[in-house]
């Protein structure tokens, strides 16, 4: 009987079929360019598939490495018994050591985030392929380490790792960044289909290899899988006050209505339990109208905050502080009928905007954000709110702290801010606009004869990035929440920071324009802790 392979023998499995499915993926890329050259190729002078087909040794090489690093650092980590968040944050702090320590600041322009455009697309080819595949696999995967549950991604060669590491092997080609974009968009389609086949004879081998996959547990999630599609299935409801006509009432049973009985049959009787209900709940709706507490109400409540402990989207410590916070929301919510009226209630305000700052805080800052979170809610819970003051108050609180915050950060990275202003000045200065006119020898043309001139797409609104604006977006390979943190007069260049692992990214915000119009980046809004469980609820209805 053979013995069960490990996590470790899958990975130097796979690892030495990598190179031929990488070279599929280059014969592919060389065939498509020997018929047809790349428009970014034409008129350099050079051979594009001339290059490939003499530097895929490199590549291959290259990309194998990356690929085998990656899978390295994830065994370790999968081993340690890390949680899915600890993960991201060690290989993102992992990512950003070695760039801090880079004394020279590089701005990301255009040319650059045309090549993250590419990396976004490819990824998602992949998986749009390859996604029933890519389940199976990962229920293999997840039953080598045991996670019975499929609790998360357990894959060492998914398809961002595979994109990432090939488009690391395509920087070893010694050709304009312009064509290494066009080779990934030309490798999109071919990839998908090769990693296809590839995570489909993964699965087989497993399967042979008696390898017993793990009961995989289906998510179901409120938008569409669609490039650049947001929009809900479900429809949340407009305030809480239909929801809590919809809960049933504590202790009661409901009663299927029968159909119609014949005149001269005689009723029967009501059995014991059915009776006992019946009494539960008409005494409920009794002492609702003599002014008690709300049976629904309290029901409704009850779920609301059942709701948000159960969002995989929480860390564990916004989940406690919002349990803390459950007992002084229902004192709230019986002495406030407007609590249900409208979701920006300021007790509603102040649970997103807690959890959308420790979300977005830095790691050295959390423990201190967190201990202010406590004490306000603790302070809350002493004073005995009737009304929404309180929690005005309370949120002005963190607002504060969020903007004493920006200014710390802000401080920290005036050295390079002042790297920017200089770059800004300077590239100011090497325009004409600045430049004396001789107006005896221009040609005038009567403004109203003269067009408009037609706005680019893309381009940045005339406010640009604001210090303190939050926004995600697929950058650099990755996907960020930033935060900016200083933008020049002319609404150029942006200085954003990313708070999980405080690197900067001094940006073009024509770059993030296009980004934008890519769907690859937006703006990070305060989401709205009650109307996504009022959705949950509602469904669960």
């Amino acid at each position: 009987m053979r013995n069960r392979p490990s996590l470790q023998d899958f990975i130097d499995d796979e690892l030495l079929r990598v190179p031929m499915t990488l070279d599929l993926v280059v014969d592919a890329v060389h065939h498509r360019w020997r018929e047809r050259l790349p428009t970014q190729g034409r008129g350099t002078g050079i051979d594009p598939a001339r290059v490939l087909q003499q530097h895929r040794n490199e590549l291959t090489a290259r990309a194998v490495a990356v690929l085998r690093k990656s899978a390295h650092d994830e065994l370790r980590l999968l081993q340690a018994g890390n949680t899915p968040q600890a993960q991201a944050t060690e290989q993102r702090s992992a990512r950003a050591a070695p760039l801090a320590a880079v004394p020279s600041l590089t701005l990301i322009d255009e040319d650059d985030v045309a090549v993250d455009i590419e990396i976004a697309r490819c990824t998602q080819a992949v998986k749009l392929q390859a996604e029933v595949v890519l389940r199976e696999l990962q229920t293999y995967t997840s039953g080598l380490i045991n996670d019975a549950n499929v609790a998360r991604d357990t894959n060492p060669f998914r398809p961002e790792r595979m994109v990432r590491a090939l488009w690391d092997g395509v920087q070893m080609l010694p050709m304009a960044r312009p064509l290494m974009a066009a080779f990934l968009q030309d490798a999109a389609q071919p990839l998908a289909t090769i990693l296809q086949r590839a995570y489909g004879a993964a699965c087989r081998r497993l399967e042979e290899q008696g390898v017993e996959p793990a009961s995989y547990r289906t998510i179901v999630v409120s938008g569409s899988t669609v490039w650049g599609q947001t929009t809900s299935r479900h429809k949340v409801p407009t305030d809480l006050h239909t929801l809590r006509s919809s809960m049933p009432v504590p202790g009661s049973i409901p009663i299927p209505i029968p159909g119609p009985m014949p005149i001269s049959a005689a009723p029967a009787p009501v059995p014991g339990h059915l009776a006992v209900a019946g009494t539960q709940a008409a005494a409920g709706a009794a002492r609702a109208a003599q002014g008690g507490p709300d049976p629904q109400l309290i029901e409704l409540l009850a779920r609301l905050f059942e709701a948000i402990q159960g969002d995989l989207q929480l860390p564990p410590d916004t989940v406690s502080l919002m349990q803390r916070l459950q007992p002084t929301a229902l004192r709230v919510a019986l002495r406030d009928p407007s609590l249900l009226d409208r979701y920006d209630h300021a007790l509603w305000r102040f649970m997103d905007q807690l959890a959308h700052d420790i979300a977005l805080c830095a790691p050295a800052q959390r423990a201190r954000l967190l201990g202010l979170g406590r004490n306000l809610i603790d302070h809350l819970a002493q004073t005995e709110p009737r009304d929404s003051h309180g929690f005005a108050w309370a949120l002005e609180r963190l607002l504060a702290a969020q903007r004493h915050a920006l200014n710390q950060a802000i401080t920290a990275a005036q050295p390079t801010i002042d790297k920017l202003e200089r770059i800004a000045a300077d590239q100011a200065s090497a325009t004409t606009g600045s430049m004396p006119l001789d107006i005896a020898t221009l040609d005038t043309v009567p403004a109203a004869l003269m067009a408009e001139p037609p706005a680019s797409p893309g381009a940045p609104s005339h406010t640009g990035l604001p210090p303190g604006a939050t926004l995600r977006a697929y950058l650099q390979g990755e996907r960020r929440t930033l935060v900016s943190l200083w933008q020049d007069r002319q609404h150029d260049l942006t200085l954003l920071r990313e708070p999980a692992t405080e690197q900067l990214f001094p940006v073009h915000q024509r770059a993030m324009a296009r980004l934008q119009s890519e769907g690859l980046a937006h703006t990070f809004k305060v989401r709205s802790l009650v109307r996504r469980s009022a959705e949950k609820v509602m469904r669960g209805l």
